[in-house]
This record gives structure tokens, sequence and C-alpha cells, in this order.
């Protein structure tokens, strides 16, 4: 396996074991509910990651996108945190929260793209 993609995977399990220890803090507990959040996260990664891998972030250096991926996993992780600690405590609201947080980053990182050059 290519280096790049296990850098990847290692950043992309340690961003799903802290979102699900942060829907156990906020008190989601069925499987179904926390099956629900993580196919939205992973939808959520599968779509930050292509398009940050095809469009690029301003430049196309493999340590810019490596970056620009920990970035949103340390973001988005934190951003669910906060609403966990806001007393959140529906499953919905989650999977709302990280599609909605998704969307904006990818807005984000195109116009990054766009007005870098």
């Amino acid at each position: 396996m290519n280096e790049e993609v296990q850098k990847e995977l290692i950043w992309a399990g340690i961003a799903l074991v802290a979102f699900i220890a942060v829907l156990l803090f906020a008190g989601i507990s069925e499987i179904y509910e926390i099956a629900i959040v993580i196919v939205s996260f992973s939808v959520s990664w599968l779509v930050v990651s292509y398009s940050v891998k095809s469009f690029g972030t301003g430049s196309l250096s493999k340590e810019d996108l490596q970056k620009e991926l920990q970035a949103f996993a340390i973001i988005l992780v934190i951003f669910l945190s906060i609403l966990a600690l806001a007393g959140v405590e529906d499953y919905a609201t989650f999977a709302i929260a990280t599609v909605a947080f998704m969307l904006t980053w990818l807005i984000r990182s195109a116009a990054i793209k766009k007005f870098s050059g």
C-alpha cells in the first residue's frame, strides 16, 4: 500500500475513533444511530479526500494535500466536540452537522484553489 494512502487511513482512523468518543460522550448509544453518523463521517471523508486530491488546495504537493486532510479531521472533531459540549444528543443533528461541515470545507477548498493563483 502506498505510504500516502497509509497516512491518510491513519488520520481517518484517528478522527473516526475521536468522533465515536464524542458520540458516546453526547449520549448516543444505539448501534444504528452510531452507524448512521459513522456513515456520514465516512462519506464526508471520502468526498473531501477525493476533492482535495483531484482539485488541490492551492498547490499540488503531497505535503499540502496531507496537511489539508489533517486539518479537516482535527477541525471536524473539534466542531463536533463543541456540539456535544453544547448538549446536542440527537444523532441526526451530528449527521447533518458532519455533512454541512463537509460542504463548507469543499467551498473553502475551492475558493482557496481559485483565488490562490
